[in-house]
């Protein structure tokens, strides 16, 4: 959506107000002001539409015990934690970043631990790897002509999302990328308990346990 510069004569009391509900929200006073009168006008803004689709993610996620919350570094991203129960007790944090323009891809999910465990970093690559064998090994079977992009190494994975139909509410989404989050999660973490040579029995038996509801995530 392009922007361009207006002229705006405002009371100063005004100003400082907004300025300083900006500030709490992290925001700048030209995004507020833009907001505030999409509203007043019901045009949906693409600002509005992620800040709905993270309200919606982190009402369902954030139900859940191990999942924590992180504040928004902006309104395009926001960040969630899980405790790793592995040796010194790190956490594995899930970033997901919106795209800030409308159209069927989402955004991305970014999944990386801080550590310096060298084995730890091997058994996420390893983990990550395996996840995603058997991820494309279903999506080539159930949507063709869907290439998921993921890139691996390092301890870390970033998957791209797109949707898969149209007409998909902001609500439908957030829940979407909260049980792909989960999903993931108990996969990761179930496989960390476990010897490597079960580890694709049950990446696989969670992934098709979380295909029953069928996606409209990709």
């Amino acid at each position: 959506m392009s922007k361009s510069v207006y002229s705006l004569v405002l009371s100063d009391d005004v100003v400082a107000k907004i300025d300083r509900a900006a500030y709490a929200l992290g925001s700048s006073r030209s995004n507020l002001i833009n907001q505030v009168l999409a509203e007043y006008v019901s045009f949906i803004t693409p600002e509005k539409r992620r800040k709905d689709i993270f309200d919606s993610l982190a009402s369902v996620i954030g139900g859940f015990e191990p999942f924590q919350i992180q504040n928004r570094g902006s309104d395009s991203m926001l960040c969630i934690r899980s405790p790793l129960r592995v040796k010194y007790n790190p956490t594995i944090k899930y970033t997901v970043e919106l795209s800030r323009n409308n159209g069927n891809e989402i955004g991305q999910l970014k999944i990386m631990t801080r550590t310096q465990s060298e084995s730890l970093i091997e058994m996420l690559d390893a983990f990550f790897y395996q996840f995603c064998k058997i991820e494309q090994k279903y999506i080539r079977r159930l949507f063709p002509g869907i290439i998921p992009q993921y890139q691996v190494g390092q301890g870390k994975m970033i998957r791209n999302f797109s949707l898969l139909k149209e007409g998909c509410t902001d609500n439908e989404i957030g829940s979407a990328i909260a049980a792909y989050i989960q999903m993931i999660d108990r996969a990761l973490k179930s496989c960390l308990s476990e010897d490597t040579e079960q580890w694709e029995r049950i990446v696989e038996g969670i992934y098709l346990e979380y295909l029953k509801d069928t996606p409209i995530i990709c």
